[in-house]
């Protein structure tokens, strides 16, 4: 049994109380949130025990032994629960993005590493059956080596009047494509090099920031994959996880929310038309991020999503903003290095 401290009971922190609840293998020995009102209504809606609740981690950490923290605070303070949780010894089970800087980022990977603990990001897309399937087709060879890579992503995101989505800039890439992003590198098997992006935002957005892009990324290898998005959409819509297609010689992969397929129609002798991918049986993504942080922690082992590991995802994030920026190409060698 691993014992958390759960720091953050806003929407979010009370999502992650259900689902530590729900593991038979995690217990919560406090909770920690400043605010009297989430506080009240985590006692009063969802049966936290107002005993357990501290306003501070360090409060927590004093009163309630504990073998790690979840913490699902806001991006700007996730450095803080990061190191007082690495100087108590214990490991850390982050929401992401690992932080809203990338220098700061590369602080807390170093600090996590030095203090020997275990430090995994929250990259729940990753464990889906569709990027999980999909990386095991292309590692068997279904459509030869991958060339390109288009990713969809059309959502109306974020629109909650006043939260720090809706008012900061670039938030819908560095919070939510994050995800898209560590899939890209999970889902091909390798790391980008190089990234050019475009931002903008429709006259009827309700972002602060641009939360319209086009970015490229390029691969060593000569593979090119896109991402095109629109996350003030109010049309039809793509799933969570954005409509994909990877194209390689011997045909494709597809997939939206209706499933994943296999398709090669050119010179073939038997066409072959959007034949359903066999989905890998996978457990819930929550379910399966705990599994592989407690056996992290009971191997003495880097978990998948570990921070260091993330950390090139959340460098394709910042390296894409710099683009945006800086309006040219931008190697993700210059922010990594």
């Amino acid at each position: 049994m691993y014992r958390c401290i759960i720091t953050g009971l806003g929407g979010q922190g009370l999502t992650w109380v259900k689902r530590a609840r729900a593991h038979p293998d995690c217990e919560i020995a406090a909770y920690v949130e400043p605010s009297e009102a989430n506080q009240q209504r985590a006692v009063e809606k969802h049966d936290v025990p107002q005993d357990r609740i501290f306003a501070s981690l360090d409060e927590a950490i004093e009163n309630a032994p504990a073998d790690f923290v979840l913490d699902v605070t806001p991006p700007a303070v996730h450095h803080e629960v990061a190191e007082k949780a690495f100087a108590a010894g214990l490991h850390v089970l982050g929401e992401k993005p690992l932080s809203d800087d990338f220098q700061t980022a590369k602080r807390v990977v170093e600090a996590g590493q030095k203090a020997g603990v275990r430090h995994m990001i929250t990259q729940n897309y990753r464990f889906g059956a569709q990027p999980r399937s999909t990386r095991q087709a292309l590692a068997d060879g279904l459509i030869g080596k991958p060339g390109q890579c288009d990713v969809r992503f059309y959502i109306p995101w974020a629109d909650n009047p006043g939260s720090h989505y809706v008012t900061q800039p670039f938030m819908l890439i560095n919070d939510m494509m994050v995800h898209h992003f560590d899939m890209m590198r999970y889902v091909l098997d390798q790391d980008p090099e190089s990234v050019q992006a475009v931002t903008w935002n429709q006259p009827w957005g309700w972002h602060a920031g641009d939360a319209a892009h086009a970015i490229v990324f390029r691969f060593a290898d000569g593979l090119v994959a896109t991402h095109v998005s629109v996350g003030c959409a109010v049309g039809s819509q793509t799933g969570w996880n954005g409509d994909w297609r990877i194209e390689g010689p011997n045909g494709s992969i597809d997939w939206d929310k209706a499933g994943t397929w296999y398709s090669h129609l050119h010179r073939t002798e038997e066409k072959i038309d959007r034949r359903a991918i066999e989905m890998l049986p996978v457990p819930p993504s929550e379910q399966a991020m705990f599994d592989e942080f407690f056996s992290a922690i009971c191997d003495n082992r880097e978990p998948e999503c570990s921070a260091a590991d993330n950390l090139k995802s959340v460098a394709m994030v910042f390296a894409a903003i710099q683009s945006a920026k800086e309006g040219r190409p931008v190697q993700l060698a210059e922010l990594v290095n």
